[in-house]
């Protein structure tokens, strides 16, 4: 990277602490975060009019006065352009991959943060109950399933349960048995009967939208936790009573902070007299 290319770099993003050319045109750098910067994350992939990358690519990136080519932040996680350029770059062969990225790394990551120009995740065509015959999108890698053999199903891909299930949940998944667990397969978790509810409820902690829009009925989304999970539903409640789902406050403990988790009454799995059982907004 040229001197004066850095120059502005650092002058309009902030002090450039590290960088690496990828291939003729196209480089990773990293920067100590300029607080009148208009991004906020500290790493970026920057494509030149030189670079091989598709249009299709080129149009993800952003755009910045006195930046020659296009910017793609790599954090925060909606601004996914960057995996476009990384499964580009790792179908090129003269490129210089970052150490432990695949192309299957990549594209995985694209479905996920890019689905304009990967596409969603996969709908899977098989479960542990016989052939997927229909199915909804709860989300992106999220679906409710109907089989062949007449079971409902609630699918979810290896990206999302793997971050936002707990153990328990995973534990109680079921996956296909050709399923080999590798980091770069398409793996997902099944659930069938009465955990669905539970594995949904964990879901939402990130999808508020299901509720707004009324795709999840929360009051008997819990309902429906108490009468088929009972025991999860105690042992949730105990864990947020003891403040034991407050990761801001055990973390700042774990660095030395005087901070004191706390439970919140709100986040209690409670029940609603008034209401069913029946927590899905479609699919009668």
């Amino acid at each position: 990277m040229d001197k004066e290319l850095l120059s502005i770099l650092q002058y309009e993003l902030g002090e450039v602490i590290d960088w690496d050319e990828l291939c003729p045109g196209a480089y990773y750098f990293g920067v100590e975060p300029n607080p009148d910067s208009p991004f906020s994350c500290s790493e970026f992939y920057l494509v030149l009019p030189d670079a091989p990358i598709t249009q299709e690519a080129r149009g993800l990136g952003k755009t910045l006065d006195g930046v020659p080519g296009l910017l793609y932040p790599i954090d925060p996680p909606e601004e996914g352009g960057w995996t476009a350029v990384m499964y580009e770059l790792c179908g090129n062969k003269a490129a210089s991959i970052p150490e432990g990225w695949t192309l299957a790394d990549a594209a995985i990551e694209g479905m996920e943060l890019c689905p304009a120009y990967f596409g969603t995740f996969p709908v899977p065509p098989y479960t542990p109950w016989g052939w997927t015959f229909r199915h909804r999108a709860l989300d992106n890698g999220i679906y409710w399933i109907e089989t062949s053999r007449c079971k409902t199903v609630l699918a979810v891909c290896n990206p999302i349960w793997t971050s936002e299930l707990s153990e328990g949940m995973t534990r109680a998944g079921k996956k296909l048995a050709h399923d080999r667990g590798d980091d770069n397969d398409l793996e997902y978790l099944f659930f069938e009967g009465d955990i669905i509810c539970a594995a949904i409820f964990e879901l939402l902690k990130v999808r508020s939208e299901w509720i707004d829009t009324g795709l999840i009925r929360k009051p008997e989304l819990m309902n429906a936790i108490w009468k088929y999970m009972p025991e999860y539903a105690a042992a949730y409640n105990a864990q947020e009573q003891a403040g034991l789902h407050d990761a801001l406050a055990i973390l700042l403990q774990t660095l030395g902070a005087d901070s004191e988790p706390q439970g919140l009454p709100e986040y209690m799995i409670s029940l609603s007299p008034d209401a069913g059982t029946d927590f899905t907004g479609f699919w009668k």
